[in-house]
């Protein structure tokens, strides 16, 4: 499974991402929208293939600080989630710079 590029998990109420998705390390596509999704864990952060990232409609309202380690993103999504950092605002554009930026800045004034 370590050769998977693509994951769809989608529509099926899964609560967590597996700790050990970080081992998939030729992931370029991961679907997760729709769950119940609240957490990301850490070691999703060191999959530097993932061009494509798909959280909407999840349960999440933190994304984590270091979501900038994944430089290769050119898709994201996380809509229709209780996002409180960084706002649901600045995800709106899909654009990691931006949601990397804010919360880099947020944890400057933290």
């Amino acid at each position: 499974m370590t050769q998977l590029k693509e994951l769809d998990i989608s529509n099926n109420a899964i609560r967590e991402i597996p700790r050990n998705i970080g081992e998939l390390r030729n992931l370029v596509s991961l679907h997760a929208h729709n769950n119940q999704i609240s957490y990301l864990p850490p070691s999703l952060l060191s999959l530097n293939d993932l061009q494509q990232l798909n959280l909407s409609g999840n349960n999440l309202t933190a994304l984590p600080s270091d979501i900038y380690n994944l430089f290769s993103l050119k898709e994201i999504n996380f809509e229709d989630n209780p996002l409180l950092r960084p706002p649901m605002e600045i995800c709106k554009g899909k654009q990691l710079y931006t949601i990397a930026r804010y919360l880099q800045r947020a944890d400057e004034r933290d």
